[in-house]
């Protein structure tokens, strides 16, 4: 009879587990995915990530304005005094018989000048430096949002294992609630057999230090659900109320091992842009040694007046004085194609290209380094994940079998079978193995977030 009645209890058992495993396969409750979304827009360290991102791909805008026209206005009043040499064609006078600037003449200027002008200049060929430029700090921006979501996924599973820790003190609390009215009953029947003469008061005390260590139970777990609800509060900016009014059930989850690689992980993805990014690097710093071809035009206003301009030591006349109210150009014209090369630098040119080449080798040791680490732990974290589900399937046979003893012991201490302290012990067994079968949960939990951070697919669960 007892034998069947632990059969059909641990299949009975085994039902609920399974219809467990087939309607509770949320990784993480909705409520606590918002929470979690919510402390993404608040918390410190990702804002200012985020920044570091939007800087560089306002860099990246920056280095593509290059290619765009460059328009520039100047506007320029002054005195100008000049002393200078002029070589003018010589001018014959056969009736004096001399020739007038005869050869390199001396020259004295003075003049008030007023310019205005527009200027146009436009990159052509920058041997391909723009274009390089720009596509390696957009593959830095997207290292750094690969980043950005890796911080993420860490607060996500700080968060989401927190609140599992909360649900399991739950859980806990229930178990001394269900402890605590037994013995309580317990407790009604010593009394009422001392009355009678079937007890001794030595029961009775036994049971009362079982419900003074009760007691103590709970204010541990008063005071260890006071210090996660406050970490919740860090973290996300709710208040208690708020973090309090979050409730679901602690149940396991389970997942497809064969979907997880570690190439999904956000840091390899990090790294493989970065590598991008450094190899565009090199291919402009190579680009470097080609010339830049621009395209130029301008239109400006020159207005040069009160000019007094004198030719020293002419023949027979000696100095020359020449004056003008003005000289006027409407508009000044020019167009025309340009060339800049920088033929030698120092050295410089050669030692960015140096520069760039060795940021390519130390990212590509990172990245197989990493790959390898990564990897190692994901291999750890599924076996992990499976050991978690191996001790849940032992813990559930044992909570049928303890739950079986505890009955027993219950009908056996009023059959007269057996004293309190046998009964105590079955007591404290069930809530032994109870208390191991949550604990067991929430560490299948911690392995599934365990599995889901180290195979990179963490985020994608929280935003689903």
């Amino acid at each position: 009879m007892m034998r069947n009645r632990f059969v059909w209890g641990l299949l009975a058992l085994n039902m609920l587990f399974f219809v467990s495993q087939t309607i509770a396969q949320t990784v993480i409750d909705p409520l606590v995915k918002d929470v979690i979304h919510t402390t993404f827009q608040t918390n410190k360290d990702i804002i200012l990530k985020t920044y570091d991102v939007d800087k560089t791909n306002l860099e990246a805008d920056g280095v593509k304005t290059n290619k765009l026209p460059h328009v520039s206005a100047t506007g320029l009043y002054g005195y100008i005094h000049s002393n200078g040499s002029l070589d003018l064609p010589t001018v014959d006078l056969p009736l004096l018989g001399q020739s007038l600037f005869s050869g390199v003449t001396d020259f004295r200027m003075n003049t008030q000048a007023a310019y205005v002008g527009v200027s146009v200049r436009q990159v052509i060929f920058s041997g391909l430096q723009i274009p390089n430029g720009q596509r390696a700090l957009k593959q830095k921006a997207l290292a750094q949002q690969y980043l950005v979501d890796a911080g993420k996924e860490e607060i996500a599973k700080d968060l989401a294992a927190t609140f599992d820790q909360i649900m399991l003190l739950e859980q806990v609390d229930k178990l001394i609630q269900d402890s605590e009215k037994r013995l309580q009953k317990e407790q009604l029947k010593v009394n009422k057999g001392i009355d009678n003469g079937l007890a001794i008061p030595y029961d009775r005390d036994k049971l009362k230090l079982a419900l003074l260590e009760l007691e103590q139970k709970k204010m541990e777990l008063a005071g260890n659900r006071d210090l996660l609800v406050k970490k919740i509060q860090q973290l996300s900016g709710l208040t208690s109320t708020q973090v309090e009014q979050i409730r679901y059930e602690l149940s396991p989850v389970f997942l497809s091992l064969d979907s997880t690689q570690v190439q999904d992980r956000l840091e390899l993805k990090a790294l493989e842009a970065s590598g991008k990014a450094y190899d565009y690097l090199l291919k402009k710093e190579r680009g470097g040694v080609l010339p830049t071809v621009f395209a130029f035009g301008s239109a400006n206003y020159l207005n040069m007046h009160n000019t007094s301009l004198t030719v020293k030591d002419q023949p027979v006349i000696g100095d020359l004085d020449l004056s003008s109210n003005y000289l006027k150009g409407r508009p000044n014209l020019m167009i025309g194609v340009g060339l800049k090369w920088d033929i030698y630098s120092g050295g410089a040119h050669k030692n960015k290209l140096r520069q760039a080449e060795l940021d390519q080798s130390i990212n590509a040791t990172k990245r197989a380094d990493a790959e390898q680490k990564l990897a190692l732990l994901l291999a750890k974290n599924k076996v992990s994940y499976q050991t978690a589900n191996q001790k849940l399937n032992v813990s559930e046979q044992q909570i049928v079998v303890a739950s079986n003893n505890l009955k027993m012991a219950s009908r056996q201490l009023e059959a007269g079978l057996i004293d309190v302290t046998e009964l105590l012990a079955s007591e404290n067994e069930w809530y032994k193995v109870s208390l191991s079968y949550f604990s067991n949960i929430m560490e299948q939990r911690s392995a599934v977030l365990e599995l889901l951070h180290a195979s990179g697919n963490l985020l994608s669960v929280i935003n689903e």
